[in-house]
Parts: C-alpha cells; sequence; structure tokens
C-alpha cells in the first residue's frame, strides 16, 4: 500500500486534504482507493510511483504516525481507553513500516554513488529537512537551485540507480 499524501484523521474520520472542502475519504490512507482522483488509481493500478512518491513515503508515514499520535493524545483527555488503544496498534504497525522503510530507502540512497546528490536526498526524504538546511549540508548557497537544479539531478540519478521501480 502506498500511503496517500492527502488523506489525514480528524475527529476519527478520514479526510481528504487534497479537495479544498477537505472531504470525508474512505481510501484509510491508501492511494489505490482514492476516493476523489482517477489518476491516481490508475497510477496505482499500473504500479507506478515516481522517483518522489518512493522517496516521499518516508514523509508520508512520518506524517501519519504524528497525526495518529495528536489523535491518541486526544483520545486519552477524554478517557476513550478502547479508542486509544486501538490507535496504539496503528502507531505500533506504522512505527515498524516507517523503520523498515527508511532503513531500505537510506541504503538505496547511498547506492546513488555521488555524495553531495545522497546527502541532499537523505537531508530532506529521510531526515525531514527544510531546503536552507539541506543547501548548508551540501555546501550550497544557493536554496533555488538546491532545491530544483540538484534535487531534479539526484532523483534521476536515484531512478537511473533502480530502473526496476520506475518507469
Amino acid at each position: 500500500m502506498q500511503l496517500c499524501k492527502c488523506w489525514q484523521v480528524e475527529h476519527g474520520k478520514g479526510i481528504c486534504f487534497g479537495t479544498r472542502e477537505k472531504d470525508p475519504c474512505s481510501c484509510n490512507g491508501d492511494e489505490g482507493s482514492c476516493d476523489f482522483y482517477d489518476y491516481i488509481r490508475k497510477r496505482k493500478e499500473k504500479n507506478y510511483m515516481t522517483p518522489e512518491d518512493y522517496l516521499m513515503q518516508v514523509k508520508d508515514i512520518d506524517l501519519r504516525i504524528k497525526s495518529l499520535d495528536g489523535e491518541l493524545h486526544d483520545a486519552e483527555a477524554v478517557d476513550d481507553t478502547e479508542y486509544a488503544e486501538e490507535l496504539r496498534e496503528r502507531i505500533k504497525r506504522d512505527l515498524v513500516k516507517f523503520k523498515e522503510l527508511k532503513l531500505r530507502i537510506r541504503d538505496e540512497i547511498q547506492q546513488i554513488g555521488d555524495h553531495r546528490l545522497s546527502t541532499l536526498l537523505t537531508e530532506y526524504y529521510i531526515r525531514g529537512k527544510t531546503w536552507e538546511q539541506v543547501a548548508e549540508a551540501i555546501g550550497m548557497k544557493s536554496v533555488k537551485n538546491t532545491r530544483e537544479n540538484l534535487r531534479a539531478a539526484a532523483l534521476k540519478k536515484f531512478a537511473a540507480c533502480f530502473p526496476k521501480y520506475f518507469l
């Protein structure tokens, strides 16, 4: 399952943040079950993922865990123990996925061979740094150049290392 970037849980219900009205969504975070966008479902049917989609999975799971953690805090505040226990179990499962995915993608990034580009991908996608922090980490003065040009080069090099993942 590829996590949907737009799906969040609010007050115990799935919400699509990809729609202006933040409509209720029953995809449960699975992009292939998206209620709103045909192109997302078609991409899932073809098992197609861009290099950025692939790398963004780490950030997506991290956001989902943070959202569930906030919801857990709310449930504990109103003493809803049954719901809180269900959320704890979901958080545990997501943490296991998160750790495995993060380690696998970190190892794959290191295989691209260019230290500066692999650092860029690691700092942004794995460590969650801002583009300003990424530029500083790789010794670049221009944040725009880092975000636009070097990121494109890094994603292209990453995709070339793993042609089985990407079209």
